[in-house]
């Protein structure tokens, strides 16, 4: 049997066990163990079916069993690991994987043979470091760190590809985990292993160890990281999971502990804001950080006369013309964009920290999980005499992901050591901004706990989007479906009012327009008094998705509720022109300017429309009416230009063409435009010019260009340019751009 068959078959057996198709199952299954060639598989396989071949006899005999469900699903859930079990038999030998490269590794090496390994090596540890600085040897403690992360990364690796987790396997773990045998990292290492695990075989003991780790466990960081890993499980595997009795009912009591609920709550948001993390990640990359870079030699022009590492940008007494500066170059604006970005918890760092990832370090899957400490061997290679000081500043900075503070860590190690004590400096100084900010934190659990959520989040975000092999696990963070709100299991504790609301906004926020849509919805539906402008909501949510029809349908509702909300009635009426519904549209738009007369958008948009509808005169009316509004500007000149042409009132238009020209900025278009005005006077001469500039205000793209002139071929011949003339026009304008 060759790889793909042996895969394909493993999708069908399963596919068939979500069915509920176990003939067709056993017939997949028997294929796989006989391919495996492993009696213990060939007499588990056996012994289910004859399980299920009693069933069936018992059932067509007419024998009623009130246990027959429950029989039914302790076979697809035995068939499901016999399943698995038997696909990992037959890939083991010779896949390359990391699964089953490390299961081949650590095949003789028992579990709990591991934890005391590595208990042996950190107890060796201790007693080297408890010795006064001047009487040890640091090449010696350094080097038994090594021995005790090495075992480290081996009892990770263990876990997370022991497939499945036997009884005795499975009370080694809750002791390390549950117990203080192990120091936290360590512990928050092993809960993540299983996890990873997780994402590669589904594990019902693996599972029930991390909820079992978040009821019982004496640490916020290995509580949260469990649950984190639990909820993702849930996401990953819907199917598997609810087979599960047992996990049912854990989850059905953890319903009723109001930490758990609110911890899914902060879970939920966290990862609805993942979602947003490469929308993110391109906004830093193509829009802070190249508008930072502009103002560079901007920055430097001004500081050339002064002492530079004396400048201070906020401290207005040292140059009173530095705020104007700060402001008329965009920068502060866009800094306090990023700050606020940074506040409500989006990855802001992702985009700088993403090509940091190719330090030695990461290459080591274990090393994704691993929380940031000062003991760590990587923070005395890399800070030297600096190390436990800086490794403070940088375990203490709330804003990076334990993954982004080892690349920093790891960074730093290679530049020089000016250029390190002044980022040091600055990231100490943050660090103290940020906690003066937020000083009622550590008072604040829920806060804290937030916190925990929002870096693990970041860093399973970094190992599902980064790692090199991250293709040979569960994509569980690209699932779009990665929402609480549908999980039946969670579904009690996640349908709180508070809740949906905070997901639909910032789902709506974000352009996630039908996961807003389906939260909105579902707070429409509580029995809980609803706020009437979640119909306006919902309304914007449909117009976003394209779903005009039902989007008029909730802005009417609200519309009946307040039928002079001008915000409302543009709305509807611009769902009803995308629509085509011109007649309905201007009905609307004609409501609108009746309450806000002196609103020159609605007054312009009102002309537009009868434009549409070849009502050329009243439209041209509509744009005077809009010019001679308060703060028009010049935005009615355009239209009125055009509609001139229309018109063949071609000296009205040459008028409001030269208007532009001479007090706005024109485009690419007006130039255009008062080119075909120009041609239609026969000025052949000027229109040629008028569209040479065109073609250069549209950096000489000729293509763009002849697109643009064509788009208007119908009104140029229904003003008497012929097809031929237009042709040669086009030559004769883009011709002297070619000879140029």
């Amino acid at each position: 049997m060759t790889r793909e068959e042996i895969e394909k078959l493993h999708q069908k057996v399963t596919k068939c066990l979500d069915e509920v198709s176990l003939h067709d199952a056993f017939e997949g299954i028997m294929s796989l163990v006989r391919a495996a060639d492993r009696s213990d598989m060939s007499d588990e396989a056996q012994r289910l079916h004859l399980s299920y071949t009693l069933m069936l006899k018992y059932l067509s005999n007419g024998f009623v069993d009130p246990q027959r469900a429950d029989i039914l699903t302790n076979i697809r859930q035995s068939l499901h690991v016999l399943n698995d079990r038997s696909y990992i038999a037959l890939q083991e030998a010779e896949s390359h994987q990391v699964f089953y490269a490390r299961r081949r590794e650590l095949a003789n090496k028992p579990l709990v043979g591991i934890i005391e390994d590595y208990r042996e090596a950190l107890k060796t540890l201790s007693l080297m470091t408890s010795i006064p600085d001047t009487q040890q040897d640091k090449k010696a403690i350094l080097a038994a760190r090594h021995v005790a992360e090495d075992a480290e990364t081996r009892l990770f690796n263990k876990v997370w590809c022991t497939f499945p987790l036997n009884t005795e396997d499975a009370n080694s773990l809750q002791l390390s985990i549950m117990g203080d045998i192990l120091p936290v990292h360590a512990r928050c290492l092993l809960v993540s292993a299983l996890f990873v695990g997780l994402m590669k075989f589904y594990d019902e003991a693996k599972l029930s160890l991390l909820l079992e780790a978040y009821l019982s466990s004496d640490s916020r960081q290995v509580q949260l990281r469990a649950l984190v890993c639990a909820v993702l499980t849930l996401v990953a595997h819907k199917r598997r999971v609810g087979l599960s009795k047992a996990i049912n009912n854990r989850l059905e009591t953890l319903m009723d502990n109001p930490e758990f609920v609110n911890d899914l709550w902060v879970i939920q948001v966290q990862l609805a804001r993942s979602r947003n993390t490469e929308n993110v990640r391109q906004r830093v990359r193509n829009d802070f950080i190249p508008n930072l870079m502009k103002v560079r030699p901007d920055i430097i022009d001004k500081i050339k006369d002064q002492d530079f590492q004396a400048l201070d940008l906020t401290d207005e007494a040292a140059n009173p013309d530095w705020q104007q500066w700060l402001d008329n170059s965009g920068i502060a604006r866009k800094m306090e964009e990023f700050n606020e970005m940074q506040s409500e918890g989006s990855d802001v760092f992702i985009a700088t920290f993403a090509h940091l990832k190719s330090f030695p370090f990461f290459k080591t899957l274990s090393n994704w999980f691993m929380p940031f400490h000062d003991k760590h061997s990587i923070v005395d290679e890399t800070l030297g005499h600096d190390a436990r000081s800086l490794a403070t500043i940088i375990e203490q900075t709330p804003y990076l992901c334990n993954s982004d503070k080892f690349s920093f860590c790891l960074s730093l190690g290679s530049l020089p050591g000016s250029q390190r004590e002044m980022l040091s400096a600055q990231l100490e100084e943050q660090t103290a901004a940020f906690r003066e900010a937020s000083s009622d934190v550590e008072a604040d659990e829920v806060k804290q706990r937030g916190y925990i959520v929002n870096q693990f989040v970041q860093d399973l975000y970094r190992f599902f989007k980064i790692f090199s092999r991250r293709h040979e696990f569960v994509a569980v963070m690209d699932d779009p479906t990665i929402d609480l709100t549908s999980c039946k299991l969670l579904m009690p504790a996640v349908h709180d009012t508070h809740v949906l609301e905070l997901l639909g906004e910032l789902y709506l926020k974000n352009a996630f327009y039908e996961d807003a849509i389906r939260c909105f919805k579902l707070l429409e539906n509580t029995e809980s008094e609803i706020d009437e402008h979640l119909y306006q909501k919902i309304g914007f949510a449909y117009q976003n998705a394209g779903k005009l029809e039902e989007a008029i349908k909730y802005y009417e509702r609200y519309d009946l509720l307040h039928e002079n909300d001008v915000w409302n009635l543009r709305h509807i009426a611009a769902c009803h022109r995308a629509l085509g519904h011109s007649t309905e549209a201007l009905s609307r738009y004609r409501q609108a300017e009746a309450i806000n007369p002196e609103n020159v958008a609605i007054a312009l948009t009102i002309g537009h429309v009868l434009l549409e509808q070849n009502l050329t005169n009243e439209a041209l009316q509509q744009y005077f009416k809009a010019d001679l509004l308060p703060n028009a500007k010049h935005r009615a000149w355009r239209p009125i230009a055009w509609c001139s042409f229309l018109l063949k009132d071609y000296d009205r238009a040459i008028d409001y063409y030269n208007r532009i020209e001479h007090d706005d900025k024109p485009s690419p278009h007006d130039w255009l435009n008062h080119g075909h005005v120009l041609l239609c006077q026969k000025q052949p001469q000027e229109a040629i010019e008028a569209y040479r500039r065109s073609l250069r205000a549209m950096d000489n793209d000729t293509d763009a260009w002849r697109k643009a002139f064509k788009g208007d071929a119908l009104e140029l011949r229904l003003h008497g340019i012929s097809a031929v003339d237009q042709a040669l026009i086009a030559d004769a304008v883009c011709a002297k751009i070619t000879s140029e």
